[in-house]
Order: C-alpha cells, then structure tokens, then sequence
C-alpha cells in the first residue's frame, strides 16, 4: 500500500524560492510524489501560507502558476473543527504545527516530511526530514 505524506509548508517554500542548501532534497521530495511513490498531502491553510509568502517576495502571477503547478503534484486536505480543538488541547508550542499534525493524523498520514522536526516532538506520526524521506522512498 502507497504511503500518504503530509508535506510541511517549509518543503515546498524551499523548492519556491530556491533556499540553499534545501531546495535540492525538497525537490527530489516533490518529483518522488509526482512519480507515485508516495501519496503527498497538505492542508488548505499551508497553500494560503505559502500563496502569501510567494506574493510577497514575487507576483501574485508567479505565485499563482505555483500553487497551480503544485495542485498537480499534492492533494489538499481540509481542516475541521474537530482538528483546531485537538490542536489547542495539544501540547504543541506552535499552534499552526498542532494544526497541521491533527490534520494529518485525522487524513491518516503515514509521515509529516519537514525541516523542523522538533516542531513535531509530540507528534504521534513519524516525522521526517526531506532527505530521510528521499532515504526511503528513492529505491
């Protein structure tokens, strides 16, 4: 059975804007997604965050054809009621990653793929760098 990866808004910034050294790793995470090599989800607020932040430091056009071109790779996974409670009852430091673990765990994901692991230190999914992620799936 194909694994279901939440990706982290941070993996695909990195592809976005091109940060060193990330954007390597972050990549391959995206082209084993679009191979069907894993099933790779994120929540609707993670393409808001990441439309904003491309806006930002480009165009809404750019940012625009981004999110598009990514809606091609990953499936977006909606985020309830029932989700925001668990994650103000967590004990996670950072209220948009309880939000984004408690999204991922109520879609049944397998991992959370991120460059701030400690971030999810009270997850109960594995959590997973990019290049750990590349690691296992790159066979």
């Amino acid at each position: 059975m194909i694994s279901k990866v939440f990706i982290d808004s941070d993996v695909i910034l990195d592809v976005a804007t091109g940060r060193e050294p990330f954007v390597h790793d972050s990549k391959i995470v995206l082209s084993l997604i679009e191979n069907g090599l894993a099933l790779g989800v994120m929540s609707s607020n993670s393409i808001t965050n990441i439309y904003y932040v491309l806006r930002k430091i480009s165009t809404s056009e750019r940012a625009r054809i981004f999110i598009r071109e990514l809606l091609d790779i990953v499936h977006i996974i909606s985020i309830d009621h029932e989700t925001i409670k668990n994650a103000l009852d967590s004990k996670f430091l950072d209220f948009e990653d309880g939000v984004q673990n408690y999204c991922a765990l109520k879609n049944q994901c397998n991992y959370i793929v991120t460059r701030n692991n400690k971030d999810y230190q009270f997850s109960e999914l594995k959590v997973i760098s990019p290049k750990e992620f590349n690691l296992l799936f790159n066979k």
